[in-house]
């Protein structure tokens, strides 16, 4: 009886509201949706790996395609992979080389491997990219990486379409981090739905377990928000409240000039 009245409860968090949604096709290619962050003190870079030919298939590209801070694409272009041979994409070179003006400093992207090897297609599954970002701050001799989070969006047919489902009910996500009082911070959250995300900043004693402030937020689909903390007072943690299954941020940690990212 307990477990069935525990199930009952749980039934208004899960019902119709998947962390991701699956694809009807699957031909379709699937991508995590990236922050880049390109001016004066930052560049990034992508990993490229022709995952395809671990499964057989040979002379592959991948679809890659940029979003500004409110969502909206502003380019996109095709890269030939080099088989097993890691490829490093500049995105600070990738934008300037294309000859268009870029409208922001940050915002997000998606890569497409253009072919679904058939054995991938017989497991009813699909090519997805989740690799590996670095950013670079203040031209610092090493970069700091952090790897792809979620099936966030998907392409077929020249047809985007973002995966990542939203709840009926606001949500609570407790970072996993304890901010300490001799570092800058700054949270990039990404909406991976297909709605506008209103997002509540809730900045957490870890001592007194009060809220300190409050700050607000809202997050177009496909684009990127950027919180910042001046270094706290206190010892604090951030409770992240929105109608996003998982609002999972990235955290930039900065100390004097030296950079470090990590999931939240």
């Amino acid at each position: 009886m307990k477990n069935l009245i525990t199930k009952i409860k749980k039934v208004p968090w899960v019902l119709a509201q998947p962390l991701t949604k699956k694809p009807d096709n699957l031909e379709a290619k699937i991508s995590d949706l990236f922050v880049w962050r390109v001016g004066k003190d930052w560049n990034t870079y992508f990993e490229l790996l022709d995952i395809c030919t671990l499964f057989g298939t040979s002379n592959n590209k991948v679809n890659i395609v940029f979003f500004d801070t409110s969502g909206n694409k502003f380019l996109s272009g095709v890269i030939a992979l080099n088989g097993l041979k890691r490829q490093i994409l500049d995105i600070a070179d990738f934008l300037h080389s294309s000859g268009k003006s870029i409208p922001t400093d940050c915002g997000t992207f998606c890569v497409f491997h253009q072919q679904t090897p058939e054995v991938v297609q017989q497991l009813n599954a699909f090519i997805a990219e989740r690799g590996y970002i670095s950013y670079q701050y203040k031209d610092a001799p090493l970069r700091s990486f952090v790897h792809g989070n979620l099936d966030a969006i998907s392409e077929q047919d020249n047809q985007l379409t973002v995966l990542a489902g939203s709840s009926f009910l606001k949500r609570k996500y407790n970072l996993q981090y304890v901010f300490t009082t001799d570092c800058n911070y700054e949270m990039a959250l990404v909406n991976a739905s297909n709605k506008t995300q209103n997002v509540v900043f809730e900045i957490i004693s870890t001592k007194s377990q009060q809220v300190l402030e409050t700050q607000y937020g809202c997050i177009n689909e496909k684009s990127v928000l950027i919180f910042s903390i001046s270094q706290p007072l206190e010892e604090v943690r951030i409770v992240i409240i929105s109608k996003m299954i998982m609002a999972r941020p990235m955290i930039f940690r900065f100390e004097n000039d030296r950079m470090d990212v990590l999931h939240g």
